[in-house]
């Protein structure tokens, strides 16, 4: 047969926290006070961890929903944007130093421009020349 609670400890589980801290400050035996203070202050810690824990959740979903908002926004900015037209030219790649090529033209008094592209007719002339002088 199990032991059945006595009103007295059912009426105490029962009892709301409130009411138990104040019956345990009121208490003359002051292992019953120390009790009741450590219990405040527990609870105290408990409603800061709660109130934190719920102001986390919400801080949480709110990012979560912004979020969410900023990718609908530049998603829609992508759209709305027109595309933009690429205006660097990608580097040319030679198998030539121009500075080479036109110091040999005016070497060699082959009309070259000092600045801008090499023409083609110069180049194929210098590769011509290199070619013979390799061969000699």
């Amino acid at each position: 047969m199990t032991a059945q609670p006595s009103t007295a400890a059912a009426t105490a589980e029962a009892l709301p926290v409130d009411q138990l801290l104040e019956w345990g400050d009121a208490h003359t035996d002051p292992e019953v006070q120390d009790q009741a203070a450590r219990a405040r202050a527990t609870l105290v810690g408990l409603r800061r961890r709660h109130a934190a824990d719920a102001e986390l959740t919400a801080i949480t979903s709110e990012a979560e929903e912004l979020e969410q908002r900023l990718a609908e926004l530049r998603a829609r900015q992508a759209e709305l944007t027109p595309a933009k037209k690429a205006t660097k030219k990608q580097a040319v790649q030679r198998d030539y130093e121009p500075a080479t090529v036109r110091a040999w033209a005016k070497d060699n008094g082959v009309d070259c421009p000092a600045t801008g592209r090499v023409p083609k007719a110069v180049v194929e002339a210098w590769r011509t020349a290199a070619q013979n002088r390799g061969r000699s």
